[in-house]
């Protein structure tokens, strides 16, 4: 397992004025890497493999000053993020994707990477003991100080103020500066043992929507705050004071970094409250098993009255945490088939006979007269669903699963097609 921790940096002007430079030079390296592989196929019609360029870059360090001033490591790692590019664009043409994505040609680049390589250290075995051995230890990137700001180590550039406002856990791998509007940040990829997972004992569902976030399986509904809505003015503030900027001026680049600050204060906005609610439905309410749609968010932005209410939830974002911080803690994630889950009565599982608009925030079953908000019966539905896929598992949690009516008829119950599949009481009961 991968974690990875991100911390500001605090280079010196002469330090950024070099870095800024590096990066100028890796955008070109990316680019004309690119245009290498294109003008290839077009004319030959072969294909440029990594180690190709590797080469390539060998020998222009050999011959050319402006190469051997960036570290090896850094173009090196641009040339694996351009051959990334590739790959997946190769497949998604296998795989006939709608968009094929061909890699596009970078204005700029805000980050670069190096590795951090293993070296032979001989210790000894036991206090006293003249026996030694030789074993091979990571590259320690930050040298700790004892104050405020410790001290990242950056190749060829010396070392940098780092603000290390939590420890690292975990054998550091690689090392990402990236270039923000706020600032430097330095992104420590650690590698870590992954975390066994417990055994579900309690479990929610959630139902997305933009009224409310979401909806849990208990009834609980979180607020949305639509980030994006509330900054709207203030960003079409700052985007009409750039308008009337001359191009190329001094004052028209300062208002870009005010309008880049201002959309880079909402994203962290959005991040910070879907980090915290992730963390609310996992640890504070003691769940160990979180059920979700699986929604194709790609398709429900083309839709014109709701894409900018579905972008600022950002709903792809809090599946993706939600995932991680599953893997990292042990804890259970997972997403089933969103068809009809709010067409569907929880109670009795029969079907709509009309299809309910969204207008139309509560449901009503003409089938057992079950009367119930739209998105807390969605969120039942998920977590049935879920206990149908998982079935013979053994959940400390009042379940159902979805099976024929045969089954439910001989159980005494008429109109159900859900039974229960673990209940604390051994009675089942709907």
């Amino acid at each position: 397992m991968k974690l990875t921790f991100r911390y500001p940096v605090y280079p010196t002007k002469t330090q950024q004025t070099t870095l800024l430079k590096w990066l100028d030079h890796l955008c070109d390296l990316q680019n004309s890497a690119r245009h290498d592989r294109l003008v290839a196929h077009e004319t030959e019609g072969a294909f440029v493999a990594l180690t190709d360029q590797q080469q390539l870059l060998t020998a222009a360090r050999e011959k050319y000053d402006d190469f051997r001033e960036v570290p090896q490591d850094f173009q090196n790692h641009a040339l694996r993020r351009n051959d990334k590019a590739f790959a997946n664009f190769r497949r998604r043409c296998k795989n006939g994707a709608a968009k094929k994505g061909y890699p596009r040609y970078k204005k700029r680049v805000r980050s670069l990477t190096w590795s951090l390589r293993k070296y032979s250290k001989v210790v000894a075995k036991k206090t006293g003991d003249t026996d030694k051995q030789t074993i091979r230890v990571r590259q320690n990137p930050i040298r700790e100080t004892g104050w405020k700001h410790d001290r990242l180590k950056v190749p060829e550039l010396g070392e940098v103020k780092i603000y290390m406002h939590r420890r690292l856990q975990g054998d550091p791998k690689e090392v990402t500066l990236v270039k923000k509007a706020s600032g430097w940040y330095a992104h420590i990829s650690c590698e870590l043992p992954d975390t066994p997972k417990v055994e579900p004992t309690a479990a929610i569902a959630v139902d997305m929507g933009t009224t409310h976030y979401l909806t849990t399986s208990e009834g609980e509904k979180e607020g949305n705050p639509r980030w994006y809505r509330q900054a709207e003015g203030l960003t079409r503030k700052h985007s009409k004071n750039l308008s009337r900027k001359k191009l190329g001026s001094h004052r028209r680049k300062k208002q870009q970094h005010k309008l880049a600050l201002h959309h880079e204060r909402t994203t962290n906005r959005r991040k910070d409250f879907i980090g915290k609610l992730v963390y609310k439905l996992y640890h504070h309410e003691k769940n160990n098993v979180l059920v979700a749609e699986n929604l194709s968010t790609s398709n429900m932005v083309k839709n014109k009255h709701l894409s900018k209410s579905i972008s600022d939830a950002s709903w792809a974002t809090f599946f993706k945490w939600c995932g991680n911080i599953a893997e990292r803690d042990g804890f259970h994630f997972h997403q089933v088939d969103p068809k009809n889950t709010s067409q569907t009565c929880s109670s009795c599982g029969q079907k709509s006979v009309k299809k309910l608009s969204l207008a139309i925030r509560t449901f009503r079953c003409q089938f057992c007269g079950t009367a119930l908000d739209r998105d807390h019966n969605a969120a039942i539905n998920i977590l049935f669903r879920a206990a149908a896929a998982l079935r013979g598992e053994r959940w400390v949690a009042t379940l159902y699963e979805a099976r024929n009516k045969n089954e439910a008829r001989d159980k005494g119950l008429q109109n159900a097609t859900q039974l229960t599949l673990f209940d604390a009481t051994a009675s089942p009961s709907l």
